[in-house]
């Protein structure tokens, strides 16, 4: 069986509907060919892309949604820092080195950043044990499901944008477990007045960014000392089963926050977490620190939430993930 990619979702299996795969984790959707490497990304068809042109670019505004490479800094979860070396060449003449980790930043989460935690087999069947092959210079042996297939293809598609921290009157702190509920995301998309579709982007933004950059230094550093990642406290959409089904129902291609951990953090457990469903069970990308600050102020001014979302991932073979290097088109 394999899903056609430019079908509707009412036409595609609920999660209550899949069917067991031979060999996959219970609840997994790797329809897309024994090959594949896209998963959700594969919504992302032609024709979704002409309509969503003709549909949401109206003004041709351009806005940038990555942070600074070194935004946070220092970089949280014991990820090293962005470092920025520039080298004189020659009078006149000069070079530079960038050394960064992809996931310190606005980042793309990718099929070979988590297994499924009961079966450790990451999307489509990829085993830790392949992904730890090398050749005798230390070259990855296989690039299978690796954010750098992205790169040759590009994300492009309708993002749509639920401003969840001003629907709720910025009521919480983002640095606080507070949970966005399905409920709230629903109420928030009819406020908007959006209707979902096949293959969206969804852009949920919970305040964390906001937050974020009203820390002073002492203050980022403090958080980013903090000795375990479940020792962090963050805002976001919870791993509820309404949750799950909500995300994997209406065939989002992907999904983005402003969030550092993209859900409330911490989880009951990793294999409660919506990562646990998303990356190796359905094969849809997660996009974690978003800038999106200025698209939530035009949006709110413009009064439309869609937009036409270009993201070009780093062609690098076997990658884990990738700096976004994106932009919204309105």
């Amino acid at each position: 069986m394999r899903f056609d990619p430019n079908a509707d979702a009412s036409a595609l299996p609920k999660r209550s509907e899949l069917p067991f795969i031979p060999g996959a984790p219970p609840g997994a959707a790797w329809f897309w060919g024994p090959e594949d490497q896209h998963g959700r990304l594969n919504l992302l068809t032609q024709e979704r892309l002409l309509k969503t042109v003709g549909e949401c670019v109206k003004t041709g505004q351009v806005i940038n949604l990555s942070l600074p490479y070194d935004i946070p800094g220092p970089a949280l979860f014991k990820r090293e820092t962005f470092h920025h070396k520039v080298i004189k060449m020659a009078p006149g003449i000069y070079d530079e080195v960038f050394e960064l980790n992809p996931q310190s930043s606005s980042q793309w989460d990718g099929f070979r950043h988590m297994a499924h935690p009961e079966t450790k087999l990451f999307y489509n069947g990829l085993t830790s044990e392949e992904i730890d092959q090398v050749d005798k210079k230390g070259n990855l042996v296989s690039p299978r499901c690796g954010a750098g297939a992205w790169g040759e293809t590009g994300i492009v598609g309708r993002g749509v944008l639920l401003d969840m921290y001003t629907w709720s009157g910025e009521s919480y702190d983002p640095f606080t477990t507070h949970p966005i509920t399905r409920a709230d995301l629903e109420a928030c998309a009819k406020s908007q007045g959006i209707t979902f579709q096949t293959g969206d982007i969804l852009f949920i933004r919970a305040g964390w960014v906001k937050k974020y950059m009203s820390l002073d230094t002492a203050e980022r550093e403090k958080l980013a000392a903090l000795p375990g990642a479940f020792d962090h406290t963050y805002a976001g959409i919870d791993a509820t089963p309404q949750m799950v089904d909500f995300l994997h129902d209406h065939y989002f291609a992907a999904a983005v926050s402003d969030q550092i951990c993209f859900e409330m953090w911490p989880p009951k457990s990793l294999a409660e977490s919506l990562h646990a469903f998303m990356l190796p069970l359905w094969g849809m990308p997660i996009g974690e620190l978003f800038d999106l600050e200025k698209l939530s102020e035009v949006c709110r001014t413009e009064k439309r939430y869609t937009f036409l979302l270009s993201s070009s991932p780093a062609v690098v073979r076997g990658s884990i993930g990738s700096p976004a290097n994106s932009i919204a088109i309105l």
